[in-house]
């Protein structure tokens, strides 16, 4: 089975800013759409997304950040060279590379050759008969991954309400994804109750689904949190433990972390200490991007004295790109990577980067971005490349929920084990 026609074109991510679509059709008249999400809290080390410029764009089209450039990147460049080839992801997204062989993309841009990569990858399922999930994973009964959701935001996703990201729970004691989600949507609920009764303004919701409230600290956020989770009769750090999303690399500044909600601005070596005193008083078992995308001695420094089961999650800090893995790899500087198609560009690369990483040792964590669409591959690609846990936000919005409910789909219709990699 061939393609027969390649199209992109622009859409809306759940922010209400532009992205890119790529539709792929084949012989039997199938269409196959791939919608790529984009971020606000980006890492300086990720691929390129391709917006237009110019005074024209700026003052009438988004404010600058339409795609009309990279839609024409797929219309008149990549279409005419694959069109009536096979839809095998792998050897078009070596086309892809070929057509740009920056190692960031930045002439077709990433979000133009990940749109074509997706519906590729997307197609060639189809014309297997399979689908993206099971043409990824191979035989055998399918892993669900641990789901990581956000009860609480702040940083980019919501206003600054906290110094850091989110404030996440991991349902490590669920037997089953649909058990795990079932009591992640209770804790949020009981969350947005609590949150209301204490006069907080619960009515923000942030990029991705949480709540945005203020905290004088992280540790009281934590604590309201654990609250939350005892009140729905589960008991915190057995059935549910905290993850933090710190993405500090937004509040290091002249080489010292500075916590405005605290009033404090820390040295590294104080930060340090401030971070384990966190995990070592609070029922955290992962931590993300502790330490700022280019501070590698901190991150080795704090890997010596963190306990050893802690979870130290690089996300900024190896932006799913195979050098800053290797990097981190041979410093020992974390033990997980956050796993972001779009940080990468291609659909092989990214694949690339999470089997390196595996084959480490490191758990991987597949994530969304706060700008998503209604797409659910991202489920797909999860499962089908066996990680560990997936990442995509809260329970709210329907470019959350398309996530959750594609994998309650596959916990309901497939022979399915439930991943739990905190025992």
């Amino acid at each position: 089975m061939k393609i027969t026609e390649v199209l992109g074109f622009q859409i809306l991510d759940s922010r209400g800013r532009p992205s890119v679509a790529a539709r792929v059709t084949l012989e039997d008249g199938s269409s196959h759409i791939a919608r790529v999400p984009s971020g606000a809290s980006t890492g300086t080390h990720e691929a390129l997304e391709l917006r237009d410029r110019g005074a024209r764009y700026e003052e009438n089209f988004y404010r600058g950040a339409s795609v009309f450039g990279a839609v024409t990147n797929i219309n008149e460049i990549i279409a005419p060279k694959i069109t009536s080839l096979p839809p095998s992801y792998g050897d078009i997204d070596q086309i892809l590379n070929e057509l740009d062989p920056t190692s960031n993309h930045r002439n077709l841009g990433a979000n133009t050759k990940l749109a074509v990569s997706l519906a590729i990858a997307k197609a060639e399922a189809h014309s297997k008969n399979l689908s993206l999930a099971r043409m990824l994973f191979g035989e055998g009964e399918l892993i669900i991954p641990m789901p990581m959701v956000n009860i609480l935001s702040g940083g980019a996703h919501a206003n600054r309400s906290l110094d850091i990201q989110d404030v996440l729970i991991i349902p490590r004691g669920a037997n089953s994804f649909t058990q795990s989600i079932s009591w992640i949507a209770s804790i949020r609920e009981i969350a947005a109750r609590k949150g209301h009764d204490l006069g907080q303004v619960t009515h923000l919701v942030a990029d991705e689904g949480g709540l945005g409230m203020k905290f004088p600290s992280i540790a009281t956020a934590c604590e309201f949190v654990i609250s939350c989770i005892a009140d729905s009769g589960l008991r915190p750090g057995v059935d549910v433990s905290l993850a933090l999303d710190f993405a500090s690399t937004q509040y290091f500044e002249a080489e010292k972390y500075n916590l405005k909600s605290e009033g404090r601005n820390l040295d590294k070596e104080s930060y340090i200490n401030y971070v384990a005193s966190l995990v070592n008083n609070l029922p955290i078992i992962s931590i993300e991007d502790p330490f700022a995308e280019d501070d590698w001695g901190s991150w080795q420094n704090f890997r010596e004295l963190a306990p050893s089961e802690l979870q130290i999650l690089g996300d900024d800090l190896f932006t799913t790109n195979l050098e800053r893995l290797e990097r981190g790899i041979s410093s020992n500087s974390a033990n997980a990577i956050l796993i972001k198609v779009n940080q990468n560009g291609l659909v092989s690369g990214t694949e690339e980067v999470l089997k390196r990483a595996q084959k480490s040792g490191f758990r991987t964590v597949v994530s969304a971005r706060s700008g998503e669409t209604e797409d659910s591959w991202l489920a797909d690609l999860a499962i089908g490349w066996r990680a560990n846990q997936i990442k995509v936000g809260s329970t709210h919005g329907s470019e959350r929920s398309a996530k959750w409910n594609r994998l309650l789909e596959f916990e309901a219709t497939e022979k399915t084990i439930f991943a739990k990699p905190y025992g």
